[in-house]
């Protein structure tokens, strides 16, 4: 067999991974090798808005935290985009790039929010903003929905019947306020990474792309990384040999889970696992993550989206996407928001989402799923969590999923956090506009919203991710305390990178797959060694073989 060898490798074709391999085979910077775990996004399900459940739920890595002490020891769904595209394949698609204070606050030169709003600008296509904030002419997709549910003009109504100021920019000046939300669609279809970056280049012949490749470890020789060790479907190990530069992009799990596979980590914890370190860092460290509440209502008028893909109704809405991209499909159920300072301190802590459905969609496996009934959702959390976590390995076997530790509500701010979030969102549905769709609330039941110690019991049983774990490879200059440097490379490592979220020191408030996209952006540019990559869009092609699925 001929020796595999490459200029670049890309491990994880995520929403960041798809990024880096297309900006460097557009700039002709060499041979690229992408591996990606998962398989290819060519279901229609992944184009399809409305279907974002049935891909979240089937091409998802199914992690799961360890008992969470302060959650009333619950084990806790925390599952990750496992597939072309990651993150940006399956998520709800809503667009939030998060507040200027959020970059400024994590301390680092050189990505504060003036540094990094040039790659965020540089990514959009937005179709209907422009000006400081936003452009047109970029490859991911941000668009308006294409559908609104009457249920969600009714949470928008209520929520400025609450004294919120209606937003038509949630990524501008400000974030405070209500309105609905922009989503990386374009034209009716989900806009993931995959269909916005990787396919403008699957035809190169620079570049070949191995679905389900599972990554082992990093080989290093006199310093640097010299190859990438994988399997496909559990086969044979496979060694790639890299000319330039390792580029790992696979999340704030994946990406540590394979440094400290090829002994960049922890000493103290690589060295009980019969690991060699290599390089001591504190890999797995500082992890954190977004937390919501399901605040569930049944309604008066059977006017959800309930059974809206059964039967006549379904084929009419199949029909209605297929033959004009229009129609309830194009939805991203979650339609509408609103982002609210509950501190009185002049910046958003508390976002909210809506959903036209009763949310049955992401329960930890064995929980009760509410009833099978017409009804709507406020999903409702705080956006800047103090406590910090870790993640470790469970042993030296790349096919066992790591030990996960987010120690959620970890501080009094959190939980009182959480507590404030949904007393706002109680407020928000006692507000004429819902409170006129609403037959009865029934999580929490029968509960008063001042209740603060009945709140936090709720908030303890019910409190659940929004898949947004963040920090674990952490950027910054002092080794002691990050993972990489500002040029996102790993501390004593010149041609490996770590790039992606696991990699901000700070979530930033709100969804964070924009943010992905914009590290993508930045990384990339500081491989080709210029400040933004020069944008050369050219054909979209077919695909000759480009892919092999493993």
């Amino acid at each position: 067999m001929s020796r595999q060898e490459y200029d670049y490798i890309v491990i994880g074709g995520g929403s960041a991974g798809c990024v880096v391999a297309t900006r460097l085979i557009e700039q002709n910077a060499g041979t690229v090798l992408l591996l990606e775990a998962g398989g290819p996004d060519s279901s229609l399900f992944h184009t399809i808005p409305a279907t974002v459940v049935k891909v979240f739920q089937q091409k998802s890595w199914p992690y799961m935290t360890i008992p969470q002490p302060h959650c009333n020891g619950r084990e806790m769904i925390i599952a990750q985009g496992k597939v072309l595209g990651g993150g940006s394949s399956v998520n709800g698609m809503i667009y939030i790039r998060g507040q200027q204070e959020d970059f400024d606050e994590w301390g680092v030169p050189g990505w504060g929010a003036r540094d990094v709003l040039p790659y965020f600008k540089f990514a959009e296509d937005n179709e209907s903003l422009s000006g400081e904030y936003h452009q047109a002419g970029g490859y991911l997709g941000v668009s308006e929905n294409r559908f609104r549910h009457p249920m969600t003009q009714a949470f928008v109504r209520a929520g400025q019947e609450m004294g919120l100021a209606y937003v038509n920019d949630f990524n501008g000046a400000s974030q405070q306020g209500v309105g609905y939300y922009q989503t990386t669609t374009r034209s009716g279809e989900r806009c993931s990474t995959s269909k916005a970056y990787l396919k403008r280049v699957r035809g190169n012949d620079k570049l070949t792309v191995i679905t389900g490749a599972l990554t082992h470890k990093v080989l290093f020789s006199e310093g640097r990384a010299v190859a990438v060790e994988f399997s496909e479907k559990q086969g044979s190990v496979q060694t790639a040999w890299v000319r330039k530069e390792v580029v790992i992009s696979a999340g704030a799990f994946g990406s540590p889970k394979i440094l400290m596979q090829s002994g960049i980590g922890p000493k103290e914890h690589l060295s009980v696992l019969g690991i060699d370190t290599l390089i001591d860092l504190p890999v797995g460290k500082n992890l954190h993550d977004h937390l919501h509440l399901s605040l569930n209502a049944t309604t008066h008028a059977s006017n959800s989206l309930l059974g809206e893909d059964k039967g006549l109704r379904g084929i009419s809405h199949m029909f209605q996407w297929a033959a004009f991209r229009s129609g309830l499909l194009t939805t991203n159920v979650l339609e509408g928001g609103a982002f609210i300072d509950s501190l009185g301190v002049g910046r958003p802590d508390i976002q909210l989402m809506f959903l036209p459905v009763l949310d049955n969609f992401d329960n930890t496996p064995g929980e009760k799923p509410p009833a099978q009934e017409h009804g709507l959702t406020v999903k409702t959390g705080h956006v800047r969590p103090e406590a910090r976590g870790q993640l470790r390995l469970r042993s030296k076997d790349p096919q066992e999923q790591p030990l996960i530790d987010p120690n959620y509500l970890g501080t009094q701010a959190d939980l009182e956090g959480q507590i404030r979030a949904v007393q706002v969102g109680l407020r928000l549905m006692e507000q004429p506009s819902l409170k006129a769709l609403i037959k009865k609330v029934t999580a929490p039941e029968e509960m008063d919203w001042r209740d603060t110690r009945a709140l936090e019991v709720f908030v303890r049983q019910n409190i659940k991710t929004v898949y947004h774990p963040t920090g674990t490879c952490r950027l910054g200059h002092d080794s002691a305390t990050s993972v990489t440097d500002l040029d996102l490379r790993v501390h004593g490592v010149p041609n490996l990178r770590v790039i992606d979220l696991s990699v901000c020191p700070m979530v930033t408030s709100g969804n964070t797959n924009a943010t992905a996209i914009m590290i993508g952006e930045r990384g990339a540019a500081q491989i080709l060694g210029r400040p933004l990559a020069a944008s050369n869009p050219g054909p979209i092609r077919e695909p000759a073989s480009w892919l092999r699925e493993g």
